[in-house]
């Protein structure tokens, strides 16, 4: 039995693992191929139109693979619910899956973008560069309370996983990627798929050494997520289960 469950164990991360680099491959690709269309001549795309193709583009890579809510494409997430479920094997064969996945999906995307004749680099959309490292910190980590905040509440408010929990949270995505797109290195939505751009196209997107670069766009955010988990579990988990207990007391007196 126990040998019997040790396989069906392995053959389950296998799945997850090779589902989550491929919604993390049609992420980035759908991704920056979006950006780059609104960014050529060619095509008349609203930033309003943009979000929500990126919204579309999450809402795809979370159900081509899958058809549940378990790919997570963004690593903030991924560590949520390693907190949640307390296992840490859900980001050692995450997190790898979602880079390699990015880094797959930015490449055909180079790709695709060279065999049809689109030159628009999508970092071309970042219009306002931030110079400082401090204020880049600041805004990834913003980025990473609001987008790891609302997938807590909204998974407590949609626990069947459903459809509806990834459509709201799609919206969610559309409107951070809206207010954030156009400022440099804020990178909180699709960190991986950035970083395999810098490295494929051999740019470096970024403006610091790898070390100021990890602690910014990785390190820093990864704790914020740490922070948010203990906190909503504290301020909202722990409180509703302990009212749930004294009524069931006050029922039973």
């Amino acid at each position: 039995m126990g040998r019997s469950r040790d396989i069906y164990k392995r053959k389950i991360r296998f799945i997850n693992f090779f589902a989550e680099l491929m919604g993390s491959a049609i992420f980035s690709f759908l991704y920056f191929l979006f950006i780059a269309r609104f960014l050529s001549a060619d095509f008349e795309l609203t930033l309003i139109i943009l979000g929500l193709l990126i919204g579309l583009a999450y809402i795809a890579s979370v159900y081509i693979p899958f058809y549940t809510y378990r790919i997570h494409i963004i690593p903030f997430i991924s560590i949520i619910r390693a907190l949640q479920k307390k296992k840490w094997s859900i980001i050692f064969y995450k997190l790898p899956a979602q880079f390699i996945g990015a880094f797959v999906g930015t490449y055909f995307f180079l790709k695709f973008s060279h065999w049809v004749g689109i030159m628009e680099s999508p970092s071309a959309l970042w219009e306002f560069k931030i110079t400082n490292p401090s204020d880049l910190i600041l805004f990834n980590s913003l980025t990473v309370f609001v987008l790891c905040y609302l997938f807590y509440v909204i998974q407590l408010l949609f626990k069947n996983m459903g459809f509806r929990s990834t459509f709201y949270y799609a919206l969610v995505i559309q409107v951070v990627f809206i207010f954030t797109c156009k400022v440099s290195e804020i990178t909180a939505i699709n960190i991986f798929g950035y970083l395999s751009l810098s490295l494929l196209e051999k740019n470096n997107l970024f403006s610091f050494n790898i070390f100021q670069n990890l602690l910014i766009h990785f390190i820093v955010p990864s704790m914020v997520a740490v922070l948010i988990y203990f906190y909503i579990r504290d301020r909202f988990v722990y409180k509703n289960k302990q009212s749930l207990k004294s009524g069931n007391l006050k029922t039973n007196e």
